[in-house]
């Protein structure tokens, strides 16, 4: 059925806010927005509420992953997220890695089984690699105003988070997880039972550690991003997560990487092989999310559009060679060959010159026939 969201009456606002941040332990001032570095990476997770993101903006900024909502409730078009389609493919033209989560109003079996068939389809021709999110909350009291008060109705909703996990492994999706924050685990959800069968990710603000161990923790709702309007949800993925090696490429850390000497300078060739191909890509993918260091050449031929810097356009330049849409060794070579052909080519003489060597010409004609007569006299005599 079509869900409407309800407007939470102020009184129940405060109430549900108090529960929340009394079950928030002490900690230090909220995060401010933070930059990757070695043993952890930052992300974003988005709705239609971000509006259109700049994803190559957020990237080059060092948003290293994103997590999409693909929608809200039952299996309906008008409950789908307006931009999941963008953003996903988005991130996957930028090279960045992404999950998906759906917002649960379920309140019965049958509901899960909906949002199943909701998140399957959404999905459909895209690879979440960080996991498919059922997001178990009740953030505008829609389950409090259709008499299924979450505080009373725990184990119920500690089964649906269980339901959607089996079934979604029933449908070939393993790396499955629950989204919830610690007043659902102190007093709604069996964390046990939910960790044993699915990843946990964890929304825990105003605090310097999360309280629940988890594969992914949002610190904040308050983030910004260089470049971009409005506040983001921040994520953090540590090292030892899972999930980090999907965000890093398989890289704990910043890596030094220097080509072989003594080979060609041609931009784009990042590792010196004399192709552009998809390891050069890669190359710069980590240098850009700060997993690898390049020097010397390899640096150099990084800078495809030779402006003094590495960054999201000379990534495009390269991505678009992989593709066959240009040849970048091809337009370099053309161009050092008709520079060389320009160079090399022989100076125009003037006429006196030409009148010269004509001269030079005729006098040596003469004498090479002088010399012939010669001969022949000579050759006569002796006879």
């Amino acid at each position: 059925m079509i869900r409407v969201k309800k407007t939470v009456g102020f009184l129940l606002t405060l109430i549900i806010s108090a529960v929340f941040l009394l079950s928030v332990p002490a900690g230090n001032a909220r995060f401010a927005y933070a930059t990757a570095e070695e043993g952890k990476s930052v992300g974003v997770d988005v709705s239609a509420y971000n509006g259109k993101i700049n994803w190559a903006k957020a990237k080059s900024e060092g948003i290293e992953f994103a997590i999409i909502r693909i929608g809200w409730g039952d299996d309906l078009k008008n409950q789908d997220d307006d931009m999941a389609a963008y953003n996903m493919q988005q991130c996957e033209k930028y090279g960045i890695p992404y999950g998906v989560y759906i917002y649960s109003y379920a309140l019965s079996k049958r509901e899960v089984d909906s949002e199943v068939e909701h998140t399957i389809r959404m999905i459909k021709g895209h690879d979440p690699q960080l996991g498919i999110w059922f997001d178990m909350e009740d953030a505008d009291a829609y389950k409090y105003n259709n008499d299924f008060n979450p505080y009373t109705h725990g184990k119920q909703l500690t089964n649906f988070c269980l339901r959607f996990l089996r079934k979604m492994k029933e449908k070939g999706y393993t790396n499955v997880g629950v989204y919830a924050n610690p007043d659902y685990f102190n007093n709604v959800l069996d964390y046990d039972a939910i960790s044993a069968e699915g990843m946990i990710w964890l929304a825990h603000w105003y605090v310097s550690a999360p309280g629940y161990s988890c594969v992914m923790w949002q610190y904040s709702a308050e983030g910004t991003v260089k470049g971009l309007s409005g506040v983001f949800d921040m994520d953090l993925i540590f090292k030892g997560s899972p999930l980090f090696k999907t965000v890093t490429g398989g890289v704990d850390s910043a890596t030094i990487y220097t080509r072989k000497a003594g080979a060609e300078i041609l931009y784009g060739d990042i590792n010196g092989d004399g192709a552009v191909d998809l390891s050069d890509l890669a190359l710069l993918k980590k240098q850009l999310l700060g997993r690898t260091v390049l020097t010397g050449d390899a640096l150099t031929c990084a800078d495809v559009n030779r402006d003094g810097e590495e960054d999201i356009v000379d990534l495009a330049m390269i991505r678009q060679d992989v593709l066959g849409e240009i040849d970048l060794i091809a337009e370099q070579k053309a161009k050092k060959n008709a520079a060389e052909k320009e160079t090399f080519t022989e100076p125009e003489t003037s006429e006196a010159e030409e009148t010269s060597a004509e001269e030079e010409t005729a006098a040596e004609e003469e004498l090479l026939e002088e010399s012939s007569d010669s001969e022949t006299e000579n050759s006569s005599g002796a006879e």
